[in-house]
């Protein structure tokens, strides 16, 4: 048998790949022939990191991913592209890799380490020191995930926690621990107006915020608070989106019980947070749609100038921007599945 798909790159390749794993695994001899020139693929440059169990199944960024986990290698000290949705269709964000951090929250805390003022120094280290004994990995990149992952900010602190503890090893403290459940105050906006950002910092602002934390840690969120309103009124609030963030994340987590948990991570976030070690150190020049075009010829596929009859799948142009094209190749590569799961039964039993 003999089948010829027209279409993207992706999405055919995809389609193309299951379709020869799915006659291979039947013993069904099949002969699967992509219209399109190998030399024009549309480049899917890493690093990057996603939860993607279709692409994974197509041996895509498998050398330093694991089980579901894609990891795509990228040059050094170009930003880690991640995202924890499911399949690597949204959610993208960047996660820096040279200890300078992406977001302007985290380049803010690595900023206070290097100042020359001792308040920002004395700042940093308490940041520092809460951090750790919170079981919080204070590794920028992972500080990128705590702030730039497009989840709910409990599920983002969730994410940021299990990313630093397979980093480390390390296990930490229950950080529910240190709430009472006695929280005053509406959880602050994911998208602050300017003058929001100096407010939290605030005398009349925070007085919710403090009565949901256990006195055990009270003393020290004060003293930070205080030395970042000093610092603010020294450079006009230059830093002042660091203390907005964790104050964001605070005012979610007081709401909590005491003693209860964080929402559990599903799959995609599970997967990321653990591979993030991986992609962190993945260098090299990958290419995703070059890899998925490679294992289609190692499985005996054939790209062809052209063809007299085809089946069309799916066939949506790539994106210029770099998010939206990795978006659009995940997308591409699950249509590509489901394409194939369509004409399978139309190849082992056309109509008559």
């Amino acid at each position: 048998m003999e089948v010829t798909l027209r279409g993207s790159s992706p999405g055919a390749t995809t389609a193309g790949i299951m379709l020869l794993t799915r006659a291979r695994q039947l013993g069904y001899q099949l002969a699967v022939h992509v219209v399109g020139d190998p030399d024009q693929v549309v480049p899917i440059p890493g690093p990057a990191v996603c939860y993607a169990p279709v692409l994974a199944s197509c041996g895509v960024g498998r050398e330093s991913g694991s089980g579901a986990t894609v990891v795509v290698p990228g040059p050094p000290g170009a930003p880690l592209m991640v995202t924890v949705h499911p399949h690597g269709v949204s959610g993208w964000f960047f996660v820096d890799r040279s200890g300078r951090g992406h977001h302007p929250a985290t380049q803010a805390f690595v900023r206070l380490s290097r100042d020359e003022r001792p308040q920002a120094r004395e700042l940093g280290r308490e940041l520092r020191n809460a951090m750790q004994s919170l079981g919080l990995s204070t590794d920028p990149a992972v500080l990128d995930v705590l702030f730039g992952a497009d989840v709910p900010p409990l599920t983002r602190l969730a994410v940021a926690l299990r990313a630093g503890r397979a980093l480390s090893g390390g296990r930490g403290e229950p950080i529910t621990r240190f709430i009472t459940g006695h929280a005053e105050l509406d959880p602050l906006s994911p998208e602050p107006d300017p003058s929001d950002l100096r407010a939290v910092i605030e005398p009349e602002a925070l007085d919710g915020l403090l009565a949901g934390v256990s006195t055990s840690i009270r003393d020290t969120v004060e003293r930070c608070i205080g030395l970042a309103r000093d610092l603010a009124n020294d450079d006009d609030g230059r830093d002042l989106q660091l203390a907005y963030r964790l104050a964001e994340i605070a005012s979610h987590l007081v709401q909590l019980p005491p003693h209860s948990i964080l929402p559990p991570l599903g799959a995609a976030e599970d997967s990321v947070a653990t591979g993030l070690r991986s992609g962190l150190s993945a260098e090299g020049m990958g290419d995703a749609n070059r890899q998925l075009m490679q294992v289609f010829q190692f499985l005996g596929g054939r790209y062809v100038p052209e063809a007299s009859h085809s089946f069309p799948v799916c066939n949506d142009p790539a994106p210029k921007e770099h998010i939206e094209r990795w978006q659009w190749f995940c997308g591409q590569v699950r249509r590509g599945r489901k394409d194939a799961d369509a004409l399978w039964p139309q190849i082992v039993d056309p109509p008559s």
